[in-house]
């Protein structure tokens, strides 16, 4: 029976070069330790877990977790737990947390984010390591997917509509406290699934896991979400208007609650919850005040943005001239790009909304082209222009671009026009462009094919940015926005264009 497994046996170490093993300081005493483990299932779980990570992990990394393996040994051993079930994950966290205080171990590790400049709590790496130990052994279930609590969607044979640009691996239903509950929402959230955005899923999940935190600690006796009625509902609703605080307005929360218990109402035939909550229970749609930046602004942080990684530079750039959403910018695709009849067209497909095409200037049309280029020569054929440089296959993640560009801003004292540093949203510059189509008196329909609209009905919001006056005295420099920037673009050298 093997009881000692050393790093150099793994496959990531005997994979590694010379100069990552160099790098490593590796000896006969550093090994993972399976002696004395309470149980043999135990011994084999670990056993299976660390030749597994052997595979998947770099060797630096897997040695990092030696310390968080001796960890939940010796909580293993003291606390004689001869079997880790999956379903009891929040009772061996538990478990684990009051042998890390009562050793002294935070519960809690501290990091800093530079381009928020802010230190954040997040979760103890003991407690991580113990999650994934849960989660391997939770590859061994045998039920189907839809059947667990935390569901991996890759798992699943039918297509999802995921945002590429979103790193959504997964569905969580272990937040939801009541056993019953949990089910009838698996079980609606599964039919949803099929075709509803994961974005609008994940939304619906945080309703129902506030919605069943608050029935768990004011209403205890409601188990199901089929014995609800109109009482409780309406005591629901005044509990967020005057006590809840976590977002400024339950509008889209609510919306989002009532399909699901709706749809459960539908799937159990129990049809009085379809009318559970009436037309006047969802607060007053927020007034919605567009944010934009001015000329100088654009042209301080495009500063900026052009000393960044040339590859980042381009997909910032072309979002700001093409007026998309930062998704369609990201998941613009290597054979978007098209020439007829002298000019250049570019096809956007938008990931919230309909496919188009619309005419882009020879400038544009060579910067999108310089793009494709130099991921193909970089990373061959792929089906994104902007690629993760570890997994090509996926897109840049928004996660990492605005990380990269608010990092900048603190780095480099990026201020705004009132002498604050600066706030970055990508979906500002999209703002941007459309208030400065209206100010260039474009008509309503084309704005809206411009911007990939199916519709009009949100047109009216660019051109309530600001009055008349404030057009006029601003249509000259806006003007000149579009023309600042292929200037810049322009000067270039080869590499760039």
């Amino acid at each position: 029976m093997k009881n000692k497994i050393h790093l150099y046996e793994l496959e990531c170490y005997k994979n590694a070069t010379e100069e990552q093993k160099n790098k490593m300081r590796i000896c006969e005493k550093r090994y993972f330790d399976l002696e004395g483990l309470p149980s043999e299932s135990i011994r084999l779980l670990l056993e299976e877990f660390i030749w597994e990570r052997g595979k998947c992990l770099a060797p630096s990394s897997l040695n990092s977790e030696f310390l968080y393996y001796n960890n939940i040994r010796d909580f293993l051993i003291e606390c004689e737990i001869e079997e880790l079930q999956p379903d009891e994950e929040q009772k061996i966290i538990r478990l684990l947390k009051k042998w890390m205080l009562k050793h002294g171990y935070a519960l809690t590790s501290q990091k800093y984010k530079a381009e928020y400049d802010k230190v954040v709590s997040q979760t103890s790496s003991i407690e991580k390591h113990m999650k994934k130990i849960l989660r391997f052994a939770k590859s061994d279930d045998e039920r189907q997917e839809q059947e667990k609590d935390i569901w991996e969607l890759y798992k699943f044979d039918f297509s999802m509509r995921i945002n590429p640009i979103k790193n959504v691996k997964t569905l969580n239903f272990t937040k939801i406290p009541q056993p019953d509950i949990r089910e009838e929402v698996k079980k609606v959230v599964y039919m949803h699934l099929k075709h509803e955005a994961i974005g609008t899923i994940l939304a619906e999940i945080a309703a129902v896991n506030r919605f069943t935190k608050y029935l768990k600690t004011r209403q205890p006796k409601i188990t199901s979400l089929l014995v609800l009625g109109r009482k409780q509902i309406e005591e629901y609703l005044i509990y967020l208007q005057t006590e809840a605080r976590e977002r400024k307005n339950y509008r889209s929360d609510l919306y989002a609650l009532r399909r699901v218990i709706e749809d459960v109402g539908c799937l159990y035939e129990q049809h009085q919850l379809c009318d559970i909550f009436l037309n006047n229970d969802f607060p007053s749609t927020p007034r919605y005040l567009f944010k934009f930046y001015s000329d100088a602004e654009i042209k301080r942080l495009n500063e900026h943005i052009f000393k960044m990684d040339e590859q980042i530079c381009r997909a910032l750039i072309i979002h700001q001239l093409l007026g998309t959403r930062i998704s369609d910018t990201l998941t613009l695709k290597t054979d978007c790009l098209s020439k007829r009849g002298g000019r250049y067209f570019i096809r956007i497909e938008q990931v919230k909304s309909i496919t188009f095409e619309k005419a882009i200037s020879d400038e544009v049309g060579q910067l999108v082209q310089k793009a494709i280029d130099y991921t193909k020569k970089q990373y061959g054929d792929t089906e994104y222009i902007f690629v993760k440089k570890d997994d090509p296959a996926k897109p840049y993640q928004y996660s990492m671009l605005q990380n990269k560009i608010m990092k900048m801003i603190r780095q480099e004292n990026i201020r705004d026009d009132h002498g604050e540093l600066m706030n970055f949203g990508t979906h500002i510059f999209r703002h941007c462009y459309g208030k400065k189509l209206t100010e260039m008196h474009v008509e309503d329909w084309m704005i809206a094919r411009l911007l990939g609209h199916k519709t009009l009905q949100t047109v009216h919001h660019y051109r309530r940015i600001g009055n008349k006056t404030m057009a006029d005295e601003t249509r000259k420099t806006r003007e000149k926005m579009d023309a600042i920037l292929l200037e810049i673009v322009m000067e270039w050298d080869g590499e760039w264009i």
